[in-house]
């Protein structure tokens, strides 16, 4: 395996997005591009880079603005500087680019998990020509506390009163009302993560995930202004006709409300015309289907496939 960790100046104006290609030991045969979730970094992907690799495939990942090694050197977490949303997607297609030229005419294939799920819908829709396939884990759809909870008034009402930066948490709070309410009175802020309890621990020391970092006020806007933007009907007429679109998700999930969210997503697709849609549920599966141990293999194994029907 080749590594080139890359760094690049973040569509923000403030960060260093911190990144890295990852080349299999044979000629690949295709680039997967991976956009983390919230809370996290890229490195949490290892076991999947690592199986993506032995499959014959590049893989590109960045920390995002806010998020792991990006924040840890500009000290600035949970918040993706001004316009959030135009950042994300712009410094995610200079990503792209990069890994382009470093293997060019290669096809290409956009994994996102959570928000990065939104991200990957997000570039899709905005980028998705060269595409060959969207695959979607941990998918973010009908999530009760962005669509029902949060006082989006009163969070636009405090940004135009004060400091944009300072913290949301009470917001951030009412975007994820009731992630615990199945997991038991004992239940832990992150055990809608998974049911594996070293997992769950494992997300809690991670110095790079720093969940417990509060959102900034405009971070939390720009988080909920992007679910809104892809779970907008229009995004599903926005996305390329004919990409093929893979759907992962744990029916014990509130981001894909319990499974619930990604048949939504995959039955509005095929709607729109977009019959390429692979859509899987785990049963008994919180968040992380990817890092289960029970389904991290098969999850893989699934997205290996994907991208190898995708790209043909």
């Amino acid at each position: 395996m080749a590594l080139n960790e890359v760094t690049f100046a973040s569509h923000n104006g403030r960060d260093e997005i911190h990144a890295w290609i990852y080349t299999p030991a044979t000629s690949p045969r295709a680039i997967v591009q991976i956009a983390h979730g919230l809370g996290e970094h890229s490195r949490r992907y290892i076991h999947m880079i690592t199986s993506l690799l032995d499959a014959g495939f590049a893989v590109a990942a960045d920390d995002h603005a806010g998020h792991g090694a990006t924040a840890a050197v500009s000290g600035v977490w949970q918040d993706t500087g001004e316009n959030g949303v135009e950042t994300v997607l712009v410094d995610e297609k200079t990503l792209h680019d990069l890994a382009v030229e470093l293997h060019p005419t290669l096809p290409y294939v956009f994994f996102g998990h959570s928000w990065g799920s939104m991200i990957a819908r997000g570039y899709a829709a905005r980028f998705g020509e060269d595409l060959s396939g969207l695959a979607l884990c941990g998918i973010a759809a009908q999530i009760h506390g962005i669509e029902e909870t949060l006082d989006r008034a009163g969070l636009a009402a405090a940004i135009a009163a004060g400091d944009p930066t300072a913290s949301g948490e009470e917001f951030a709070d009412q975007m994820f009302d009731g992630f615990t309410d199945r997991f038991g009175v004992d239940a832990g802020p992150t055990d809608w993560v998974a049911s594996d309890p070293g997992v769950v621990a494992d997300h809690a020391v991670d110095p790079l995930n720093n969940f417990g970092a509060p959102m900034s006020l405009r971070f939390v806007s720009d988080f909920a202004g992007i679910y809104d933007q892809v779970n907008d009907p229009a995004w599903y007429a926005a996305i390329p006709a004919g990409l093929p679109v893979l759907i992962l998700a744990g029916d014990q999930d509130p981001v894909a409300n319990y499974g619930e969210g990604a048949l939504h997503v995959a039955n509005q697709l095929w709607e729109a015309g977009h019959t390429d849609v692979e859509t899987h549920v785990y049963p008994g599966v919180r968040h992380e289907v990817h890092n289960e141990p029970a389904t991290r293999a098969e999850v893989e194994a699934t997205l290996i496939d994907f991208v190898n029907r995708a790209i043909v």
